[in-house]
């Protein structure tokens, strides 16, 4: 069975789904998204971002949950870059109210000292209005890249979570061994009683941690290569300029951005350089050698790799199940998925 999800508005129809509160990115959120029955009128209006494929068996379950998630990812990803663009926002409003004061107006910071063997608030700075002003001015262009360095966080989040969908419902490459011998056999008993699923869930979560914690250290471009080869996913047959490869090369790009603000790098790395200004390198400028300047337009192309990222994942699910998508409106009634609303 096949619905739609709209992500940017809220229809007059439809249920909303809060985002999981089980990660620190998922709070304050700004993109609710509904599911609408595609025979509802409202979905030729809204034009829903997502499909939702409905399973009619037991091996397509792990798809149902996969496509069910995409919209929740991709409010994710949103939020995050809201998040950021008012911090943005934010900063130069402030630098504008600053410049307007009077001058003997200030702007004093404090912090946290031990005083007497007590935590104790502290004034650390006190600026003039200007000089505030001038403070703000500075630092805004720095936010976007700790943006950027945000949204590849949820980035890894995504596409950890995708591949744990695939891998709960297909786990034996993560069972095998005799070290793994209890967890196959709470995976065998998982359906004799609720404390039994129980037991099975906990022990599968510890598993895919530890799983993940090592993974994360191949990066995570090998692990989106991985992910879509284990899943036996391929590119939307309408996709003509991009493949796997080329997304994974884009994420190793903001990867390498993401390390150079994580550790504080003043100049473009030799790799950041050479990543940058090829056919996949969304807004990315940078050259070897120069000083490293993160701008709002670099976060903004990183946002909309994120969302491309998650309409490729949508489509490559549903042809994983009805075939290219170009094709299906071709098929007799009878083969174009009866169970799908």
């Amino acid at each position: 069975m096949m619905a739609t999800e709209e992500t940017n508005a809220q229809p007059p129809s439809g249920s909303a789904e809060p985002l999981s509160g089980g990660n620190l990115r998922a709070r304050a959120t700004f993109v609710p998204h509904v599911r609408i029955p595609w025979t509802d009128g409202i979905a030729a209006i809204v034009q829903p971002d997502n499909m939702i494929w409905r399973a009619s068996t037991p091996e397509e379950v792990w798809i149902e949950e996969a496509t069910a998630k995409i919209g929740e990812w991709r409010s994710l990803a949103r939020s995050v870059y809201l998040r950021w663009a008012l911090t943005i926002n934010a900063s130069a409003k402030a630098e504008e109210r600053y410049r307007a004061l009077p001058v003997d107006q200030a702007l004093t910071t404090s912090t946290l000292r031990v005083l007497d063997g007590a935590p104790r608030q502290v004034e650390i700075a006190r600026w003039p209005a200007a000089q505030a002003a001038e403070h703000y001015a500075a630092i805004t262009p720095l936010i976007a890249a700790y943006g950027v360095a945000d949204l590849y966080g949820a980035l890894e989040d995504i596409i950890f979570d995708f591949y744990e969908i695939v891998l709960r419902h297909n786990p034996e490459s993560l069972l095998r061994g005799d070290e793994y011998r209890p967890l196959r056999r709470l995976r065998a008993q998982r359906g004799v009683s609720p404390d039994a699923e129980n037991a099975w869930r906990q022990a599968w979560a510890q598993r895919f941690t530890t799983w993940r914690r090592k993974r994360a250290y191949d990066g995570l471009p090998d692990v989106l290569v991985a992910l879509y080869r284990h899943a036996g996913l391929q590119r939307p047959t309408q996709y003509s300029r991009t493949d796997v490869a080329d997304w994974a090369r884009s994420l190793e790009m903001i990867g390498e951005l993401r390390h150079h603000v994580v550790h504080g790098a003043a100049t473009v790395s030799d790799r950041l350089g050479a990543l940058s200004g090829t056919a996949n390198a969304l807004t990315f400028d940078f050259v070897t050698g120069a000083a490293l300047d993160v701008r709002l337009h670099h976060l903004q192309s990183v946002e909309c790799f994120s969302d491309q990222l998650l309409s490729a994942f949508n489509l490559s699910l549903m042809e994983r199940v009805l075939g290219p998508l170009r094709d299906v409106a071709r098929r007799p009634a009878g083969r174009k998925g009866q169970r799908n609303e």
